[in-house]
């Protein structure tokens, strides 16, 4: 039993991509039974939560009834909100938040109101276009800005932190993401049905080769989105099979309804949970994707990706090959696809974004941190 003299941590977040990366610090946290902790979950995207925690054991002590519904516009504020009585009444030693998300920044800004030392995972990542993507870049320009601790995922990232002038204060850790694939494809070996139920949903062996391919952020909506899609098109035509886990924005389904429905080398199947979306990503011949965090998982597992983005903020998937940028230009999806797959190995450089230590070294900082706080 902790005394209540121990130092106080609270981690919020909202997303499933937040729940994924916080998830091995939550767990190390609670491995160590050094400080007290209180897990709160703001309800920004309820229903790709579930499952997650389980997987590490971990429970949600405070579950805000703020609506995934909710706009950008509307998003920050009503979740401060939502959080400001809980805070308050916690006073916590330090609030711990991940990434670049309404939760996020909401929780850092009135962390920060209300004084509450603020601690960023995943701190330091930039395209330099604060409107691209929007609101990610200038949500996590305005956290960095609030944070007491920086934990930036490469010294890339820790090197934008340096020359914003957060010297004292930035602790490279590598990302989160990485000590959380671990785990899970640890999972994975102990259940073989998991391949076998997504076989059965697909159709087809995962032996066969696929390309992965996601598509969900606003910034390619529109044109963005449908050139993309047609890239797919066309490279189902050449008879590659791509599968595409739908994502549950309406602006997504309904355009890949209209336009790659019933073609025989495209399976469009329903969000998956993390466990079978990782086996897609294990199995997976190459990826195609507007997706962050796919950006880091994909060296996890030694696979290449396509970024269908305008920019990145993860300037390492590029530098190290294991990435190649190419907009929504139909013709460069298409060309540096065919290349990825009659060249596999286009790269043997290391993972970029860390060894599987990092919630490790996260939680050594706090200790160090809260020590002399």
């Amino acid at each position: 039993m902790l005394e209540n003299t121990a130092s106080h941590l609270c981690v919020v977040f909202g997303t499933r991509p937040e729940a994924i990366k916080l998830a091995p610090v939550i767990a190390e946290i609670q491995r160590r039974n050094t400080f007290r902790l209180t897990v709160i979950s703001s309800g920004q995207h309820k229903e790709m939560l579930n499952g997650i925690l389980e997987l590490w054991g971990i429970k949600v002590d405070i579950a805000l009834a703020t609506h995934d519904s909710a706009s950008q516009v509307s998003a920050i504020p009503q979740l401060m909100i939502d959080l400001e009585p809980h805070l308050k009444q916690l006073n916590p030693d330090v609030v711990i938040v991940q990434g670049d998300t309404a939760t996020a920044t909401a929780a850092a800004i009135l962390s920060h109101a209300i004084k509450i030392p603020v601690a960023h995972v995943e701190a330091g990542l930039r395209s330099y276009d604060i409107w691209n993507p929007w609101p990610e870049e200038s949500n996590r320009c305005m956290i960095d800005a609030l944070s007491s601790l920086h934990f930036p995922p490469t010294e890339g990232s820790a090197n934008n932190l340096r020359k914003e002038g957060h010297t004292d204060s930035v602790y490279v850790t590598g990302n989160t993401v990485v000590d959380a694939l671990h785990h899970v494809s640890q999972l994975l070996t102990t259940r073989p049905n998991i391949q076998l139920d997504l076989e059965a949903q697909l159709g087809f062996s995962l032996i066969e080769p696929f390309i992965l391919f996601t598509q969900h952020r606003r910034e390619g909506f529109g044109d963005g989105q449908t050139s993309v899609f047609e890239s797919i098109l066309e490279l189902a035509n050449a008879g590659h099979k791509i599968v595409f886990p739908v994502h549950l924005n309406p602006r997504v389904q309904d355009n890949a309804q209209r336009m790659l429905s019933g073609h025989k080398n495209i399976f469009l199947i329903p969000p998956q949970p993390y466990l079978p979306f990782i086996q897609l990503l294990q199995k997976c011949l190459l990826l195609i994707s507007d997706s962050g965090g796919l950006q880091e998982e994909a060296p996890s597992f030694g696979k290449h990706i396509i970024i269908t983005r305008k920019t990145t903020e993860r300037a390492e998937v590029l530098e190290s090959g294991w990435g190649t940028l190419v907009g929504f230009d139909k013709q460069l999806i298409v060309s540096n696809a065919l290349r990825a797959i009659e060249k596999p190995n286009l790269t043997t450089a290391p993972n970029p974004f860390g060894d599987g230590q990092a919630s490790s070294r996260i939680v050594n900082h706090l200790v160090g941190f809260c020590s002399n706080y």
